[in-house]
């Protein structure tokens, strides 16, 4: 792990961009810390939705409530030909980026993200401050798409947030998707909490719902709320920091 630049420090927030690399790969990242810990603390880490970043302002404000209200730590890196890794950038283009629509065409896509997850988590958990032994995992949208086959391979996550997926919605990403998660939602074992808009009109609610009964952990909680796929209300965001909280 290579530190990109010095910490910043915001009400109580440090902030420290950091590069991991992996067999040639580089992977920017960010870690927000509490900036006086009494010891170690949990990990949060949260995978960024599609066509957006590591740093994105909802991520952001997610990242610092984690670190002020429960003095968690919490880190995020730019997924794959996202971010700093690009081509692929912000968009609100319904039909997608081009690239975007490429990245679920390609066979490696979810072996390299579990890939990069685990070698960040490797370089993470042995960083002064940070409690191995509690990891969190948080990502909705893409968060799940990327995130479910990681939880479902790593042993050291022990609570996950997922959700805004499901196995129904546009069909240039949904192949490779469905096949891919089919297999890894019953090795999701830990308690997880998943994420439903009633309304969503990237991931209908019978696929999400279907998705949701694949999951194999005995612990897992599904939360509904109006609305389309990017308004989940802000009592939604909270019961999902509260979810990791309770079990990390």
């Amino acid at each position: 792990m290579h530190w990109s630049a010095g910490a910043q420090v915001a009400m109580g927030v440090s902030e420290r961009p950091f590069v991991v690399t992996r067999e040639g790969d580089r992977l920017p990242g960010i870690l927000w810390m509490p900036e006086h810990a009494s010891g170690p603390v949990p990990l949060v880490l949260i995978g960024h939705g599609g066509q957006s970043e590591k740093r994105n302002p909802n991520g952001l404000a997610l990242a610092r409530r984690f670190v002020r209200r429960h003095g968690f730590a919490v880190a995020a890196i730019d997924a794959i030909d996202h971010g700093e890794r690009g081509p692929i950038v912000v968009s609100e283009d319904p039909a997608g980026h081009p690239d975007y629509i490429a990245l679920w065409k390609k066979p490696e896509t979810f072996d390299r993200m579990v890939a990069d997850w685990s070698a960040t988590l490797d370089a993470l958990v042995v960083q002064p401050g940070i409690d191995g032994s509690r990891v969190g995992y948080w990502g909705l949208s893409m968060g799940t798409m990327l995130g479910l086959p990681f939880v479902a391979a790593e042993p050291r996550v022990k609570a996950a947030v997922l959700g805004l997926c499901g196995f129904a919605g546009r069909s240039a990403i949904r192949g490779r998707f469905g096949e891919r998660h089919r297999v890894d939602a019953p090795r999701v074992t830990v308690p997880t909490l998943f994420v439903v808009q009633w309304d969503d009109e990237r991931f209908d609610r019978d696929g999400a719902f279907e998705l949701f009964g694949l999951l194999g952990s005995a612990d897992k909680r599904m939360h509904v709320y109006p609305g389309l796929h990017a308004e989940v209300p802000p009592e939604g965001t909270d019961a999902t920091r509260e979810f990791l909280a309770a079990h990390l």
